[in-house]
């Protein structure tokens, strides 16, 4: 017979494991946190512009290289644009060429089209991207409980982002809508041992965006077990954190290009604390080390294209980067 309660001593134990964390590849970060949690749901934050799609590109293409299999649901950018962005964060700055457009901007891109399919191919094994033509967040669920079971070993799901998504209705209704849809999607982590990254954006505000600017219903910061904030250090973050958070003129924060900050972590209760991140304009990663150059399980010299099935196809444009 099953009760409500139960004893406390019939409880099963479980002993802490590292395994169970997905190394970010941001060394400080997996110090700190050990990398973010299966069967946890992570809210990715922070202003426009600050980093967080950089900080998404670092994670998959670090997740990948540990052989995780994970689905991407971009709602910010088409899907010829995604392959471009993860294309270059995947070669690294020596596979990538550069020129200028004609108004003097610098653009990178792969240095041959080998390289690129090799890239794209090794990124293809084990990610799949759908098509964003749809978001009302049924339609996203039913997508995930669907493929989760036709891709059992799928370890991570990066949804970017939130506000993009429809929750049909106004006021507190969509709020109602998102607060469930939060906790949908980490009962989904939970019950299927997977890691569910979440971009929510801030509010506007005129200071450093703290935990509680986090935009939409008050339940997604709530429900995370794991939120992190994006800073890029420009003049103005600078000002601000003197102002606001007391730091020093001379606060060695002040050195690196990025700021990443862990506000919640429910199994290390790291709060608060900056992780300086520096950011490689051609390859639009983040590095731990300005001399940095991660080098990705994929051999351009020995690529051979072959056919394989994907649950979207994903074609080049004659766009920009999207940086």
């Amino acid at each position: 017979m099953e009760y409500d309660l139960i004893p406390f001593d019939e409880i099963e134990v479980v002993d802490f494991d590292e395994t169970q964390y997905l190394k970010t590849g941001i060394k400080q970060l997996d110090k700190m946190i050990c990398g973010f949690g299966l069967g946890q749901l992570v809210v990715l934050t922070g202003p426009r512009a600050g980093g967080k799609t950089t900080l998404i590109g670092n994670v998959i293409c670090n997740f990948i290289e540990q052989g995780h299999y994970g689905f991407l649901f971009s709602f910010e950018m088409a899907n010829p644009r995604l392959r471009r962005w993860l294309t270059l964060q995947a070669l690294g700055k020596d596979n990538l060429k550069e020129r200028r457009t004609q108004t003097g901007r610098t653009i990178s891109y792969p240095a041959s089209k080998e390289k690129e399919q090799a890239a794209a191919s090794w990124i293809g094994k084990r990610l799949r991207v759908f098509n964003n033509a749809g978001f009302n967040k049924n339609n996203i669920m039913n997508l995930i409980k669907r493929y989760i079971k036709e891709i059992p070993q799928t370890k991570f799901i990066v949804l970017d982002n939130l506000m993009k998504i429809d929750f049909s209705g106004g006021g507190d209704q969509k709020y109602s809508r998102q607060s469930e849809f939060v906790k949908e999607l980490q009962a989904f982590a939970q019950a299927n041992n997977i890691c569910v990254i979440l971009v929510a954006h801030p509010n506007k505000v005129k200071t450093i965006p703290r935990i509680e600017d986090v935009g939409g219903s008050g339940d997604i910061i709530n429900t995370a077990d794991t939120v992190v904030f994006v800073h890029r250090v420009t003049t103005d973050f600078k000002k601000r954190a003197i102002d606001e958070l007391k730091w020093e003129v001379t606060a060695p924060e002040f050195k690196a290009d990025n700021l990443i900050e862990v506000v919640k972590d429910r199994e290390f209760g790291d709060d608060n604390s900056f992780i300086a991140v520096y950011f490689e304009p051609k390859a639009k990663r983040f590095l731990n080390k300005r001399d940095e150059n991660a080098v990705y399980g994929f051999d351009i010299r020995t690529y051979q294209p072959k056919m394989r099935p994907t649950l979207t196809e994903i074609t080049d444009d004659d766009g920009e980067i999207p940086f």
